[in-house]
């Protein structure tokens, strides 16, 4: 019985670790980063073992030495076994163990190593990597999983034909025998023989697994039916009489058709037989193909007649009456119009070499359904050498071609949430570096700007390298907006600042031939919603219509304006409620789409862009999107006349209050500042700030240097400013060092990523506010004075 499903965000984490202090400190530090998970402690590699067969573990922490057992080996015995191999295991060592050990570890199955002595902020951060590596493996057991069954079904769909050929062989009324084709006078073996030949003939089938054509033909015949071999492996297929001899020397007259089949040991003869004439040879063979589910055709190439035999109901949809209508030049526009040229062509080269042909292609079913078929036949030459007939099959194969779509969209779509998160990741890394760089740019330009007289030239150009530069800083957020995945917190927002935050993003990356025209309503109501989702679903909407004006050109238009759904526009569309709501609206003057197209926009996957144009995601997205907000998503359009897709999201009432710009700083300060940070920009910047608006600056490259500046005289400090990033030790914990010492010393972290730090931690860390870089001289200066005088946050990234 499969263990029941928990909540992902409360992830189950095992802990075996000897020291009952060090398991102590390492689960408050868990449960301090992952609220709500579940910690379970093993203090025996036989507990460990009996906690991890639960089925529900998500990582595991194992010290160095267990009580009789090494952590090496632990690892090494819950990796080999099926049912606790399922969990990453970080091992906890000492920093400074050697290659040889991590070695050992690795190749028992550890996942990574977990200093014995690390920080809050380091086990956290490996405990997340290690979730991830848990998602992703499930993820892709599960897609496993998935292509296993449809191997089965497969498998099994395989042995059900097998069996049903086999059955249907054995119980044919007419002597059905396979032999093989030879070059010598005496004929080929007889490879197969069903019951009615074998009683027909006089043998049994022991006896006639022995035999060759030899002894089955009429002595003086030999050649005859030699001949008539050669015929059917140059011509394929041939119908003719002969007269076989009985195991008890008496002759038996048979109408014959035979065809030339591939098996695994060459090219052999099928031939299947009856007396009294070919008609009834011609039933067994449309008995055949209808119990297996196929079409049998037989085309005469120069009248264009068609005879139609076998399952062909099942394959078309037509009766046998309405076929009898279907010459070739009807049938040919049953095939479906995007495929009809490679298949006529397909035909043309059977016909000219009078040889096979076998090709899969779509046909319009009578329902009015695309049905996937395989084609199978052959050419068959006429007195003058020529061909004269086309012979063969059709089966049904749409089931098979759904099965192999849906195997590749399950691969597309773990490849697509692969990139997903490698693109979050990335957009992190970059934020992190970017915003330090610009904190330096923005800082020193600042500083620059009040040392020259404002209407001087020089002035002039770093104002608008400053406003460049604030430019780069939007830029960057609206970056990481678009890259990550938003959580589910939801705020009251104003939907039509978001949409103007997207325009400037938009306005960057269109071509010129692309006019936008905003009406946005700057007096709409608020929404409930994640910003970081409804961006995503402006830019996906916007971007799609992009996409459809790139060749021509055109006006792409974004509206936000509020509206009130009354009972006809609810009954109209399931999900709206008679009430308040926000519309936005992108309308785009492209080429527009059909109905058809229309009915399944919205489906994951689908698109009618070229291959590597698009995933099929964005709609998608953007629908899930809305409608997990309890929102509505409709798109209109006609071919040549544009397209608009109207979003609906509930309005909430009341009136947000504006962020207001801070003031300009009018007085500085006296406080001791100590700050510290790596990167000499920034450094320089706070050197030249600070001081000159009284502050006193203690300046340090890294927390090592700040913690001895620190011991030094812990008392001679007022704040402490620092970076989150260094090497060596993370601001969050050089700040755990010094608060431990004075806890009444207020710190500011200074960062360039948020994302990368958890509010809780920073609480619990002792740290009195957070700023995001990049900031201006009045932006620093007025957080260090609203700490300094007590007053409370109007604003804050984190708290």
């Amino acid at each position: 019985m499969a263990p029941p499903k928990k909540d992902k965000l409360r992830p189950v984490l095992l802990l075996v670790i000897n020291d009952t202090a060090a398991a102590e400190r390492l689960t408050r530090m868990l449960r301090r980063g992952f609220p709500g998970c579940i910690v379970r402690g093993a203090d025996t590699p036989e507990a460990a073992a009996v906690a991890a067969r639960g089925g529900d573990t998500d990582c595991a922490i194992i010290g160095a030495d267990p009580p009789g057992l090494s952590g090496i080996e632990l690892c090494r015995r819950l990796k080999a076994d099926p049912d606790t191999d399922a969990f990453p295991i970080l091992l906890v060592t000492d920093r400074d163990t050697d290659a040889r050990t991590r070695v050992l570890g690795l190749e028992a199955g550890a996942d990574d190593f977990l200093p014995r002595e690390a920080e809050p902020m380091e086990l956290l951060a490996k405990v997340r990597v290690m979730l991830r590596i848990k998602r992703a493996e499930a993820g892709l057991r599960e897609v496993n999983r998935r292509l296993a069954d449809v191997a089965e079904d497969r498998s099994r769909a395989l042995y059900e034909t097998d069996l049903r050929y086999r059955l249907l062989f054995d119980a044919c009324d007419n002597a059905v025998l396979l032999f093989e084709v030879t070059g010598n006078n005496e004929g080929g073996r007889v490879l197969e023989i069903n019951e009615t030949a074998c009683r027909w003939l006089g043998y049994s089938r022991e006896e006639a697994a022995r035999l060759i054509l030899r002894n089955l033909s009429v002595p003086d015949r030999m050649q005859n039916l030699q001949g008539r071999i050669e015929s059917i492996v140059l011509h394929r297929q041939l119908s003719f009489e002969t007269v076989l001899t009985r195991r008890d020397g008496s002759r038996l007259p048979m109408f014959v058709t035979a065809g030339i089949v591939d098996t695994e040991e060459g090219s052999a003869v099928l031939a299947v037989g009856r007396t009294g004439g070919a008609a009834p040879a011609e039933q067994g063979y449309g008995f055949l193909a209808d119990q297996t589910g196929q079409l049998i055709y037989d085309c005469n190439v120069r009248t264009g007649d068609i005879t139609w035999g076998g399952a062909f109901t099942q394959v078309t949809g037509y009766t046998a009456a309405e076929l009898a209508g279907f010459g070739w030049r009807r049938w040919r526009q049953r095939i479906h119009p995007d495929d009809r040229p490679l298949v006529l062509s397909r035909f043309r080269e059977a016909l000219r070499g009078v040889g096979k042909y076998q090709m899969e292609y779509r046909i319009l079913h009578k329902s009015g359904e695309t049905r996937h078929i395989e084609d199978a036949g052959v050419a068959l030459p006429g007195e003058d050498g020529r061909a004269l007939r086309m012979l063969g099959t059709m089966k049904d194969i749409t089931a098979r071609v759904q099965t192999q779509e849906e195997r590749r969209r399950l691969e597309n779509q773990f490849r697509h949430s692969q990139r997903l998160e490698s693109l979050g990741v990335l957009a992190g890394g970059i934020a992190h570096d970017f915003n330090n760089i610009l904190a330096g740019i923005i800082g020193l330009t600042d500083l620059a700007l009040r040392d020259i007289a404002p209407d001087s030239r020089t002035h002039e150009d770093l104002h608008e390298a400053l406003q460049a530069a604030h430019r780069a800083k939007d830029l960057v957020r609206q970056i990481l907006a678009f890259s990550r995945r938003g959580g589910e917190e939801r705020d009251a927002l104003y939907l039509h600042i978001v949409a103007r935050e997207a325009l400037k993003l938009l306005r960057a990356s269109l071509p010129p031939t692309i006019d936008i025209m905003d009406t946005v309503d700057t007096h709409s109501g608020a929404v409930m919603a994640n910003a970081a989702q409804m961006h995503q679903v402006i830019m996906n909407l916007c971007t799609n219509a992009a996409q459809a004006m790139r060749e021509s050109g055109g006006r792409l238009e974004l509206r936000v304006e509020d509206v009130e759904v009354d009972a006809g526009t609810a009954a109209a569309h399931p999900r709206l409620h008679v009430g308040p709501y926000v519309l936005l609206t992108v309308n785009d003057t492209g080429h527009g789409m059909s109905d058809a197209v229309l009915e399944r926009v919205f489906d994951p996957f689908f698109t009618t862009k070229r291959p590597g144009e698009g995933t099929g995601m964005g709609l998608a997205v953007a629908h899930g999107i809305v409608t997990g907000h309890g929102g509505a998503i409709r798109a209109e359009s006609r071919i040549g006349a544009g397209s608009s897709f109207q979003v609906w999201l509930p309005r909430v009432g009341g009136v947000l209050v504006e962020e207001q710009a801070p003031p300009a700083v009018s007085r500085g300060g006296s406080e001791r500042i100590l700050f510290v940070d790596d990167d000499e920009a920034v450094l320089r910047f706070a050197d030249l700030a600070l001081p000159r608006l009284g502050f006193s600056v203690t300046l340090c490259r890294d927390a090592g240097e700040a913690l001895r500046a620190f011991e030094r005289g812990p008392g001679h400090f007022d704040l402490v400013i620092t970076d989150q990033v260094m090497p060596g030790m993370s601001g969050s914990d050089l700040a755990v060092r010094i608060t431990s010492r004075r806890p009444d010393l207020p710190v500011l972290l200074f960062t360039g990523y948020s994302d990368m730090i958890d509010k809780d931690d920073l609480k619990a860390a002792g740290i009195s506010s957070v700023m995001i870089k990049p900031v201006t001289v009045n932006d620093l200066v007025g957080e260090i004075r609203r700490i300094m005088d007590g007053r409370p946050a109007g604003h804050d990234p984190l708290f």
